[in-house]
C-alpha cells in the first residue's frame, strides 16, 4: 500500500497554486499595461487565485488517480483513457466550483457556467495534465528512495547474517577452551558477549548512529578478542573528541576490526598490533583500520571479501560516491572508509 503524502506535501501543494494565481495575476497586469489600459487589482488577482486555488483543491483526487492508475510499465498506453475521462470530469467539477466565486467578485461582469467553461477548458484541461506529471514525478522519487533505503536495510540485515555466527563460533570456541584453563576469563568474556549482543540487537535497522556508540560496541569486541588472544594482541584506538557525535553507519567498524585482527594474527606467534584511527579532513570523515600482518598477500589479493565488500555496497547506497572504501597494503593492511561528515 502505498502510503499517505505528508502533511508538508500539502502545504507545499498549496503553496505551489498560490504561487501558479499570483504569476497568472502578474501576466494578466502586465498584459493590461502594455495595452494601456489600467489594472482593476481589486478583481484581477481574487480573480486569479480563486481560478488556480479551485483547481489546485483537487490535487487529492490527482494523487488517487495517479497511484490508481499509474503510466507506466508496458500497458501505459491502456490508462489514457482513464486520464482522459478523468480530466474531463474534474474540469467540469473545477468550473462549477468556480463559476459562483468568478460572480460573486465581479458583480458588475457576470459570466455563465458555460462561459465560463468554454473561456477556461484548454487552460483547467493543462492543469490536469501537468499535475498529473508532476505527481508521476514525485511518485518515482519516493518509490526510489523507499527502494534504496530498503535495499540499504536488507544489505545491513545480511552483514550482520554473515558475520555474527562467524564470530560467535570463535568466541564460543574461545570460552570453551578458557573455561578449563581460566575461569575468571571465561566468565568476563560471557559477560562482554552478553553486552555486546544486546547491543547489536537494539540497534537492528539503525543505518547511522553517532560515532562515540559506534566506539562504544567496538570496546566491548574489542575486550573479547583482547581476553581471546591475551598479549598476543595490542590494539589501540585513537580517535579525536569533537568528531564523536558524527554520524557513521551501524556496526561499520567490528567487521573491518575482526578481519584485521583474524588475518593480521593467523599463525603469528610474536605480537600483532592494530590500530583504530578516526580523522576529519574538511567535509570528510576517515575511519582507519590498520594492522601489521601480512597485508594482502593471501588469498584475498584484491581487497574485495565479503566483509570489504558488503561495507563498499553500503556505504555506496548510504552517501553515493562520497562514501569510498580504499586498502593500502604496505607493512600490513591499512583500510581507510571516507564518509561525509555530518551530525544528527
Amino acid at each position: 500500500m502505498p502510503s499517505r503524502p505528508p502533511r508538508r506535501l500539502w502545504l507545499f501543494g498549496l503553496a505551489i497554486w498560490t504561487v501558479l494565481g499570483l504569476l497568472s495575476a502578474a501576466q494578466g497586469a502586465t498584459w493590461r499595461i502594455y495595452a494601456g489600459r489600467p489594472v482593476p487589482w481589486g478583481t484581477l488577482i481574487p480573480n486569479s487565485l480563486a481560478d488556480w486555488l479551485t483547481c489546485g483543491m483537487f490535487t487529492p483526487a490527482f494523487y488517487w488517480m495517479v497511484r490508481r492508475f499509474p503510466i507506466r510499465g508496458e500497458r501505459w498506453w491502456s490508462v489514457l483513457p482513464i486520464h482522459l475521462g478523468a480530466s474531463l470530469v474534474i474540469v467540469v467539477l473545477k468550473v462549477t466550483a468556480f463559476a459562483p466565486l468568478q460572480r460573486l467578485i465581479n458583480p458588475d461582469e457576470p459570466r455563465t457556467w458555460s462561459m465560463v467553461l468554454l473561456g477556461g477548458f484548454y487552460a483547467d484541461m493543462l492543469a490536469y495534465w501537468a499535475s498529473i506529471g508532476v505527481i508521476h514525478a514525485i511518485e518515482y522519487y519516493r518509490e526510489s528512495r523507499e527502494r534504496q533505503l530498503e535495499a540499504t536495510r536488507l544489505a545491513l540485515e545480511n552483514l550482520r547474517a554473515q558475520l555474527q555466527p562467524h564470530f560467535l563460533f570463535n568466541t564460543l570456541q574461545s570460552i570453551s577452551t578458557l573455561i578449563y584453563r581460566d575461569q575468571q576469563a571465561a566468565d568476563r568474556m560471557l559477560t562482554q558477549l552478553s553486552d555486546l549482543l544486546r547491543l547489536s540487537l537494539r540497534n537492528t535497522g539503525v543505518q547511522e548512529v553517532p560515532l562515540s556508540e559506534e566506539l562504544g560496541f567496538l570496546e566491548r569486541y574489542l575486550a573479547i578478542m583482547r581476553t581471546r588472544f591475551g598479549d598476543r594482541l595490542v590494539i589501540a584506538v585513537d580517535t579525536p573528541s569533537d568528531v564523536m557525535a558524527a554520524l557513521v553507519p551501524s556496526l561499520v567498524l567490528q567487521p573491518i576490526v575482526e578481519n584485521a585482527i583474524e588475518h593480521g594474527m593467523a599463525d603469528r606467534p610474536d605480537v600483532g598490533h592494530v590500530t583504530v584511527r578516526v580523522t576529519k579532513d574538511g567535509p570528510s570523515l576517515h575511519l582507519e583500520v590498520s594492522d601489521d600482518g601480512p597485508g594482502l598477500g593471501g588469498s584475498n589479493k584484491d581487497g574485495n571479501g565479503i566483509g570489504l565488500a558488503n561495507t563498499r555496497e553500503r556505504l555506496a547506497r548510504l552517501y553515493g560516491p562520497a562514501g569510498r572504501v580504499e586498502t593500502v597494503s604496505e607493512n600490513g593492511l591499512t583500510v581507510r572508509l571516507t564518509i561525509p561528515l555530518h551530525h544528527g
